[in-house]
């Protein structure tokens, strides 16, 4: 929406999260007297004066006094809440919507760059904003990766925007440049079931006037996005690919992957994905190559922890699907393993986990939380010999890792589950593991 449409409307904002609040704050800047209403679970106090609060639970009552609500990411555009909106006329938007229908008077135009998927995309998304930023662009990071949109700096060339499948769902606007990696299931209590995820996911791709970037090598992605016009591949012979001990386009050599820092083919495959989307922009990608051999990472995602004991402690709190946690584990094979995993149960499938964690071997198998006994029984099953262990969370998985994993080993949070049946997200469990680790 534009700003001369959101002016002449009766607005509310559903979400006080992070990106609520810029919501607000954007609203604030560009119309300070206007009445604005926000919607939540709970008051905190802090909401500019002339804000009115609602609860969820009043909402059905107040379904006419909107012409526009704002969404946050996390309220499901498939709640009945929305649909009695969306029946009555109300327009429902979000303040990615927003940024974008804005962007061209805003930002000059900047290149935009939206990279999504199920796994891989914070890592991507900040590789190449890192590639850029060392090139010497004047470059912006931000989106589902934690920065909102409407708190951008204005004027970039370029701007790197992760997006989740709440992000992509409902948008709108057409990125210059959008990034499909991988699919895989996830996310149900948001999206329904899978295959609506799916198709939420995949809508990113499918603007026509968008050049698009996707893997060759993802089955879903090859089965699901049926497009010709503006497709870049990679992780194929004729694009950019791994290539035994090379990173290559083609025949012709880009680099040596080894001087690429981040562990696991995954990471190689999210380098391959970052250099394609540099390649669409027209960059040299040799000199790409060697701007993303100084790039060491996120928190969070096989973040290796200083080591204080006899235990290398690694922080992927990130891992949040088992396919994801399945890469951590090829990624650091060779060392003597104790992995702590589980969180909510979103019906994930154990079953190709449990096959990775037999045929690589772990010292041990601690579960805990929501998913720790499906995960325990799947491993069980397919692995009788693997030492499994069950608690209640992520305290005692840390202190029987200590008692369990020889000197030398390394102790691996890599959950394969989302953190919310135990936390308010993967940070805030990454940060209790982190605690844990240095108060041992």
């Amino acid at each position: 929406m534009t700003l001369q449409e959101l002016e002449r409307a009766r607005i509310a904002v559903w979400g006080l999260g992070k990106e609520g609040h810029s919501m607000l704050e954007w609203l604030r800047a560009r119309f300070p007297d206007k009445p604005v209403t926000v919607i939540a679970d709970r008051f905190n106090g802090n909401l500019p004066d002339g804000t009115r609060f609602l609860t969820e639970a009043d909402l059905p009552d107040h379904i006419k006094d909107f012409d526009v609500v704002i969404k946050s990411p996390g309220i499901s555009l498939y709640k009945p809440e929305v649909r009695a909106l969306k029946d009555a006329g109300v327009r429902i938007t979000s303040a990615t919507n927003i940024w974008f229908a804005n962007h061209a008077k805003d930002n000059k135009g900047g290149t935009t760059i939206a990279v999504t998927g199920t796994n891989g995309k914070s890592t991507t998304s900040a590789l190449v904003h890192h590639i850029l930023k060392t090139l010497g662009k004047k470059v912006e990071l931000g989106g589902n990766i934690g920065v909102p949109l409407l708190d951008l700096e204005p004027g970039a060339d370029f701007y790197v925007i992760e997006l989740s499948s709440y992000q992509t769902a409902d948008l709108m606007h057409a990125p210059d440049i959008a990034v499909l990696l991988n699919l895989f299931p996830e996310h149900i209590q948001w999206h329904g079931d899978h295959d609506t995820y799916y198709r939420d996911k995949k809508h990113l791709v499918e603007f026509p006037d968008s050049d698009v970037v996707l893997n060759a090598a993802d089955a879903l992605t090859r089965k699901l996005v049926s497009r010709s016009h503006k497709v870049h591949w990679f992780n194929t012979p004729d694009a950019l690919h791994l290539q035994g001990p090379h990173l290559e386009k083609g025949h012709q050599v880009i680099g040596l992957l080894e001087e690429f820092p981040l562990p696991g083919r995954h990471n190689k495959e999210n380098l391959c994905a970052a250099l394609t989307i540099c390649d669409v922009l027209g960059l040299d990608l040799k000199a790409c190559f060697k701007a993303a051999k100084s790039f060491h990472g996120l928190r969070h995602r096989l973040q290796k922890l200083p080591q204080t004991g006899p235990h290398q402690f690694i922080n992927d709190s990130i891992s949040t699907t088992p396919e994801a946690t399945a890469a951590a584990l090829e990624a650091l094979a060779g060392h003597r393993i104790t992995l702590i995993a589980g969180g909510q149960d979103r019906k994930q499938d154990f079953t190709e986990l449990a096959k990775a964690i037999s045929r690589l071997g772990l010292n041990a198998l601690i579960t805990a939380y929501e998913t720790g006994d499906r995960l325990a029984d799947e491993v069980e099953r397919s692995c009788p010999d693997c030492p499994v262990r069950r608690v209640a969370d992520l305290a005692a998985a840390v202190k029987l890792a200590r008692e369990v994993t020889p000197e030398g080993g390394l102790i691996l949070l890599s959950p394969a589950a989302p953190s919310y049946d135990g936390f308010k997200n993967f940070e805030e469990r990454g940060d209790k593991f982190m605690e844990l680790a240095s108060s041992g």
